[in-house]
């Protein structure tokens, strides 16, 4: 089939199946109902190769990463998590397979990805990505959302990618571009990699419009990372999601005020929590970070400062089962 009719034939069979099909998010296990994922994690890596040479697929020692990662993930779960979505891509470590055994051996849901890695200078994007178009590189992302990644059968619970700080590159440019439209034929969220720039994430913003795509298919990931609180207020003021998710240590009180201050806004509906952990680094060389902090630190601090059970609810469990539920959102 010919490029210029590939997408278009995605968007034919994709209708026809979503016109039949009930809400569902993708697992590594096979699709689950919105309803039953429980407490979500939207943004921790269950192991990535970060600061290792770009492999995909990745090589790991599997009988070492899992006899770290199983009881740590395990443990998360009994502190009353349900679901993590994994945001390692490929080239930077993404394992579908491994995922699916963890989430077989912990009974956590798990969400794998399609997409790309574009921030660290796009150390984690393939060259043959850099020299295609974006319609191009989107045909390969919706081919793994209809027809799973490599041969595993395993397909993709949302799009995730990677931008450097500060104004969109050509290449991060084209990837957003490029997941714009693989949601457009798959219903597929995307999350970006931003930080702490609300100009990129404006311009993201822009480019999804260009392609008839709503904010709400879009989720600034490390929003938290940007110090200019109206602009974060302004982005969720416009339906994207606002994703806070490295908490740690020293993050908690700057959690707590930014969940204050987006309520206060009245824009609590469109806030996502999470700690950009990570239970398997580099190899295993490098020290895990945590992410169980949200269960044993923030949620006590939240409702310290006066959030209520029902918003713990709506901040843990309907948002990121909004967010991530299979659903093209378009203008």
């Amino acid at each position: 089939m010919q490029r210029r009719t590939f997408l278009q034939a995605s968007v034919a069979a994709s209708v026809a199946a979503s016109a039949a099909a009930t809400p569902v998010v993708m697992t590594v296990r096979g699709p689950v109902d919105p309803t039953k994922m429980g407490v979500m994690l939207v943004h921790e890596h269950l192991f990535s190769n970060f600061g290792e040479e770009p492999a995909e697929p990745p090589v790991y020692d599997r009988e070492k990463l899992l006899a770290a990662v199983v009881p740590y993930a395990a443990s998360v779960k009994r502190l009353g998590c349900g679901a993590v979505a994994d945001g390692t891509t490929a080239w930077f470590g993404r394992d579908p397979l491994l995922l699916r055994t963890i989430s077989e051996r912990t009974g956590l849901h798990i969400l794998t990805n399609t997409g790309l890695y574009g921030a660290a200078n796009d150390r984690y994007v393939p060259r043959r990505a850099v020299e295609q178009p974006a319609r191009a590189i989107a045909e390969e992302w919706v081919r793994e959302a209809e027809h799973g990644i490599r041969d595993t059968g395993i397909r993709p619970g949302f799009i995730k990618i990677g931008v450097d700080a500060g104004p969109l590159s050509e290449t991060d440019a084209k990837l957003v571009r490029a997941g714009a439209m693989a949601h457009r034929n798959t219903g597929l969220t995307m999350t970006v990699h931003t930080g702490d720039s609300a100009e990129s994430a404006g311009r993201q913003l822009e480019i999804l419009a260009e392609e008839g795509v709503a904010p709400s298919a879009w989720v600034w990931i490390h929003a938290n990372q940007c110090k200019d609180d109206a602009a974060i207020a302004e982005m969720a003021r416009r339906g994207a999601w606002v994703s806070l998710d490295g908490l740690d240590r020293k993050t908690l009180d700057r959690h707590v005020e930014l969940v204050l201050a987006l309520r206060k806004a009245g824009y609590l509906r469109r806030v996502l929590l999470s700690h950009d952990g990570n239970s398997f680094r580099a190899g295993g060389k490098n020290p895990m970070r945590e992410w169980s902090m949200l269960f044993t630190d923030l949620l006590p601090a939240l409702r310290n400062s006066g959030i209520k059970d029902e918003e713990v609810q709506l901040l843990t469990v309907e948002n990121p089962s909004s967010a991530y539920t299979l659903n093209k959102r378009l203008v």
